[in-house]
Parts: C-alpha cells; structure tokens; sequence
C-alpha cells in the first residue's frame, strides 16, 4: 500500500470481522517500521477500546464536540506493543449516552462542524504526525457517519463473508455509495474474510473453486476482490482475539496481512 493513504474498512453488517480485521492491520505495518494511526469510527457500536483494553481520558466524541483536540485523543501503543513503528489509536466512547446522542440529540449545524474537526484531523495527522497510514473503522450499513468517514478515505475496503446476504448487502451498497464516491476519486476494493479454507478439509472443498467463486463474485457485484483470508476457529472463538499479527506472526492469519 501507498504511504499517505486513507483506507477504510466498512461491511454491509456486523459479524464481518471488521473491527479484528482492521486492527491487525495497523498492527502489522507498525510492527514492520511505519507509523499509523487507527481511529474507531464505529460511533454506534464502538469495540475498539474493549479490543485495547483502554480506558482513554479523551474519546473521538470528544473531538467531534470541540472539546478535545486530536492530540488529546491519540495514544501511542507502540512502546506497549515492541513495535518497530508507532501506532496511535483514537477510541469511541462505549458510554450509552454518547452512542444514542451522536445522531439523535445534535442538528445539522453541529454535524458539519464535527466533520470539520475531522478532515482538519486527518491534515494534522499527516502534518504534524508524520502518519505513512491512516486506518479508519466504520459502522456497518448506511448511516451518517459511516458515510462521512468513507468519504474521508481514499481507499474504501468492503468486508464480507461469502453469505447471499452479504453478497445482496454489499451489491446495494457499491450502487448506493461507493459509485457515488468513486466520482470524487476514492477507490474500492472486496476483501473476503471468514471463508472456508482453514482446515485440510475445507481446502479440499473450496480451494480449487476459490477463484472461480471470486470471479463470478467480482462480475456480480462490479468489484474487484483483493484479498480472500479463512476463517480460523482459534481466533473467532478465541475469548480475546488479540493481535495475532504482533502476537503470532507466524500463524496463518498473520501471514495473510502481507
């Protein structure tokens, strides 16, 4: 990937692996030298600090309301971590009222101030932090936010799993959205996660049609797919699925981050 680049990663709905997803990621170019800043714009459903185990002083809401400036926001988990990089997260607020208030309570007038203070985050970020990536998770579905942080993004990553109602989702979605945001220049790309493959049994039983079924996709929904990862037991049902880029390079998950 490009240093300097936005990506997002977004989803049709939740149980994707998304948020595991996106996380590994950063991890993983920190890991290897770069510095990247992941910031949790899941505001409706935020897990990103459960996933750190961080309580922060300062959350994105706060930097959406104006009272808190981005470099209140960030923490540096890179010296926590070993990393050879730096990695700054930015977490959402999980507080019940913060989650309802962020579309219900506040006008307009206070939305198009907040996405101020976020693109002149952004700025700051590559400016001042010198940031090689910037990583954005996103709620899934159409909402106002998940929108406005896609928009900010110059890269847009679809995650889904290989489900008729992920496939019929993620269809609607590219000709609602992400045709619309293609015009302004931002580009987008599938990535399948949770797909069969992980165990011998299922390699016998997918692996040879994997690309077949990636092409039949990528002509149905109009999107290339980029990236195809398994789905591993001993992450999804692991109680805290944490890092396993940073924590097991070598497992098959890992690997496939490269």
């Amino acid at each position: 990937m490009t240093p300097g680049k936005t990506f997002a990663l977004h989803s049709y709905k939740g149980g994707t692996g998304k948020t595991t997803l996106i996380a590994n990621l950063a991890a993983f170019y920190a890991m290897n030298g770069m510095r990247v800043c992941l910031l949790d714009f899941d505001l409706y459903a935020p897990s990103l600090s459960i996933y750190f185990r961080k309580t922060p002083q300062f959350y994105l809401n706060d930097l959406l309301s104006g009272d808190a400036e981005i470099s209140d926001v960030l923490v540096d988990l890179s010296p926590e971590l070993g990393l050879k990089g730096k990695l700054f997260l930015g977490f959402s607020s999980p507080g019940k009222e913060d989650v309802r208030d962020i579309e219900i309570k506040h006008e307009i007038k206070w939305q198009l101030a907040a996405l101020r203070r976020v693109l002149s985050a952004k700025n700051q970020l590559f400016e001042e932090y010198k940031i090689d990536y910037l990583f954005l998770d996103t709620s899934p579905g159409i909402r106002y936010w998940s929108i406005n942080t896609l928009a900010a993004a110059d890269i847009l990553f679809l995650i889904m799993k290989n489900s008729d109602m992920d496939i019929e989702g993620t269809k609607k979605m590219i000709s609602d959205i992400y045709d619309s945001l293609a015009r302004f220049g931002s580009k987008y790309f599938i990535i399948l996660n949770k797909v069969p493959g992980a165990s011998p049994a299922d390699e016998l039983r997918w692996g040879a049609d994997e690309k077949a079924w990636e092409a039949e996709l990528e002509k149905h929904v109009g999107t290339q797919v980029i990236g195809s990862i398994p789905c591993f037991c001993d992450i999804q049902f692991s109680r805290h699925e944490f890092l396993f880029a940073v924590k097991q390079p070598d497992h098959p998950f890992s690997k496939k981050l490269v």
